[in-house]
């Protein structure tokens, strides 16, 4: 595997370049700060907290920045839905958004749009009283803390996903989340049995490359599907028929424990398994093929799988965005 070492320096290096720097989490602070003063128009005594990538620092350029609102008391559904419809119309009228889409009948009703450009074109979806994401940041903090390996796959697949538009639980393909709880579960059976030093210490390893093509592998071609689901908790896989799980009509779909609520599959919205697969067993057919020379300093195995995708430019992203947003300042009621 003389290629396993480029790949991954690579992967590092990409990381490193679409990492946020400080001065854009300073922008995206500035328009959170702006849309949780809109929402406090509304509703004066709500708390309005980041959750999901955005939280853990671990978002891509065009990536969604998810906020919860928490009320004091809580709303009856039908209370909800109205309460975000007119959230949305005051992100149309104070000059957030030009466009809003309330997502009113899902199981987390929500409000998506983009913002405007001199507010750096971020998408933003809003949902409310959803505790659940909130309550897992600090746990998959920990996990971020605990396992070294886990940011730099997560952030490399998320743009393989991306790329595709696979990554997306409402286009029916992976969420962060459960990508995120793949790769810990793929970490902690490490199927192909790595030395425990390319889990516990990639950079000193210089491993990433490797795990990333065991990855690729496992989810394409060798994890059962249709016996059995991923559990983070357990640490193991376990029996989906145990759990109720079996679905007749798609056997093969994929089944992810959620951390906090057992009974919740998060993997349920996910039904381009398939195609997911098929990416999968393509991108690491397309590492393992690549004509890599150590001799020679020019190479680019990440980029035959990982690219910009057409609707978006990672630097100018990064600049525009800055360069909106560098004039404004976060004033101390705006930190939350």
């Amino acid at each position: 595997m003389r290629w396993a070492r480029g790949l991954h320096d690579e992967i590092v290096a990409f990381f490193a370049h679409v990492a946020p720097t400080p001065d854009e989490r300073h922008a995206r602070a500035v328009v959170i700060a702006q849309v949780a003063e809109v929402i406090r128009g509304r509703l004066p005594r709500a708390a309005v907290d980041t959750f999901g990538s955005v939280a853990q620092d671990l978002y891509l350029p065009d990536g969604d920045t998810d906020l919860v609102i928490t009320v004091p008391h809580p709303y009856d559904d039908e209370t909800k839905r109205r309460v975000l419809f007119q959230l949305a119309a005051r992100m149309r009228s104070t000059g957030v958004t030009d466009h809003t889409h309330v997502v009113a009948h899902a199981r987390v009703p929500l409000i998506s749009f983009k913002t405007f450009p001199d507010l750096g074109s971020l998408k933003i979806d809003i949902s409310m009283n959803a505790p659940d994401g909130l309550r897992a940041v600090p746990i998959l903090r920990d996990y971020f803390q605990r396992v070294p390996a886990l940011r730099y796959l997560v952030m490399t697949l998320k743009s393989l996903l991306s790329r595709h538009g696979l990554n997306s639980a409402s286009s029916s393909g992976l969420s962060s989340y459960a990508l995120i709880l793949l790769t810990l579960s793929f970490l902690q059976l490490n199927p192909a049995g790595r030395p425990a030093a390319y889990i516990d210490q990639p950079l000193e390893s210089e491993s990433l490359g490797v795990l990333l093509t065991d990855f690729l592998e496992y989810y394409a071609d060798e994890f059962p599907y249709e016996t059995s689901y991923v559990s983070v908790t357990e640490g193991k896989l376990m029996s989906k028929e145990d759990k109720g799980w079996v679905n007749p009509n798609n056997p093969e779909k994929v089944s992810i424990e959620c951390l906090l609520n057992p009974d919740n599959d998060v993997g349920r919205p996910t039904s381009k398994i398939r195609k997911i697969r098929a990416l999968f067993r393509d991108a690491r057919a397309l590492v393992q093929a690549y004509p890599f020379d150590p001799a020679s300093s020019s190479h680019n195995i990440l980029g035959t799988i990982v690219g910009v995708s057409e609707s978006v430019s990672i630097l100018f992203l990064h600049t525009t965005l800055v360069a909106h947003l560098r004039p404004y300042r976060l004033s101390p009621t705006a930190c939350f």
